[in-house]
């Protein structure tokens, strides 16, 4: 299945109607899809580990939703702009993963 089709299946039985949030982010955010890879993404505040969406100055993306052949060094590679940190959710889960962007990048391979 090509990533955008997964991201879409996975997001409808997990959070609700994919077409809104894909609108949101196109509208908004930051949306990469291509055969291998589909992200979205959105710029936000880290402090203490703790996300802020809307406030104050963005020094981190958000992963907001991934898919394919290894999406987050992809991302990496084509971000429009480069942040301290990296966040996102693991399967919807209440909790922030939150890391150094130059720490990511080494784990994946950057």
């Amino acid at each position: 299945m090509i990533p955008i089709l997964t991201a879409k299946a996975w997001h409808e039985k997990n959070v609700g109607n994919f077409e809104a949030a894909l609108g949101e982010y196109l509208r908004d955010h930051f949306v990469w899809s291509s055969p291998t890879e589909f992200i979205m993404a959105s710029p936000v505040r880290v402090e203490d580990r703790d996300v802020y969406f809307g406030d104050g100055e963005p020094n981190a993306w958000f992963v907001y939703l991934a898919a394919g052949s290894n999406p987050f060094r992809r991302f990496l590679e084509i971000a429009p702009r480069d942040y301290e940190w990296l966040a996102w959710r693991r399967h919807n889960q209440p909790r922030y993963n939150v890391w150094r962007t130059e720490r990511f990048k080494r784990k994946v391979g950057y």
